[in-house]
């Protein structure tokens, strides 16, 4: 008995031994990291489309107090925020921006400003082609069901719900058939830019209601126009790249461009030729 007894002991002394030799021979060597900060860069051509990949590099962005948006900025994609994601909340001002410019300087009328904004960020999505013919058969849709729907004399509510039915029938049809002709990438559309058109439409028929078609056919146009033009805006990289980089400048620039379109008073340039009669020449 104490022959066994002295014989597991010994094993269990030789185990002991033997399993940290082995831990030692395979574990591996500390090796001091360097903490990187994110390079701010677009990883994708559309940024709409999320991308948790963040490319890095060993610039560190340090705080110096009137770099604050861009430091928060560097710390949010760090933390894995989509830079993506970042770059289009920052360029949204600056589309609202250009709207109010075209709007109060050029004299180019739409829907307001959200509308035009939110259409440009769905081309964006699906592309100028693409959401452009999507509007048209969204719009045309909705005109046709209006005209068959008028004979059944419903309530607007169900009347417009019949509608919204129609158009995801429509749409889906349109998505199905281009997979055939390859026009547009049908991948990048998504619910949100058929929800913006469709507001778009809405908005269409109720203009065409209160005032005139002339008047919805005015003002839609002038919301695609303005939404074409945001859209090819924010698809420029280096704009994009800018906005990351130097978020302080872009937020000082739209404030600023802001004011002086605020504050002026004087003729758009659509309205020299309606006025010039009244013009006094000096």
């Amino acid at each position: 008995m104490k022959k066994t007894a002295l014989i597991l002991f010994a094993c269990l002394c030789l185990g002991r031994s033997v399993l940290g030799a082995e831990v030692k021979a395979i574990s591996p060597s500390v090796v001091p990291t360097i903490e990187v900060t994110p390079t701010v860069e677009v990883v994708r051509e559309n940024i709409t489309e999320v991308s948790t990949k963040v490319v890095t590099d060993t610039r560190e962005v340090k705080w110096k107090g009137w770099n604050s948006v861009e430091f928060v900025v560097a710390k949010a994609i760090n933390r894995g925020v989509p830079a993506n994601t970042i770059v289009l909340l920052l360029l949204l001002p600056l589309v609202a921006t250009l709207v109010s410019i075209l709007h109060y300087w050029v004299g180019l009328s739409g829907y307001g400003i959200f509308t035009p904004t939110m259409m440009a960020v769905a081309f964006l999505a699906t592309g100028i082609v693409g959401g452009l013919s999507l509007f048209v058969v969204i719009l045309a849709i909705t005109l046709l069901s209006n005209i068959f729907l008028k004979k059944l004399k419903l309530h607007f509510w169900p009347a417009r719900s019949i509608t919204l039915s129609l158009v995801g029938v429509g749409t889906f049809v349109l998505m199905a058939g281009v997979t055939y002709l390859r026009i547009f990438d049908v991948s990048k559309i998504s619910i949100f830019p058929i929800l913006f058109m469709i507001l778009l439409t809405e908005e269409f028929v109720r203009t065409q209601l209160a005032k005139s078609k002339k008047e919805a056919i005015r003002l839609t146009v002038g919301t695609l126009i303005l939404a074409t033009v945001g859209t090819m805006t924010m698809e420029v990289k280096g704009i994009q790249e800018l906005v990351l980089s130097y978020p302080e400048l872009v937020i000082l620039l739209v404030v600023v461009v802001n004011i002086l379109i605020g504050s002026y008073g004087g003729m758009r340039i659509t309205e020299i030729k309606r006025f010039k009669n009244a013009i006094r020449k000096k």
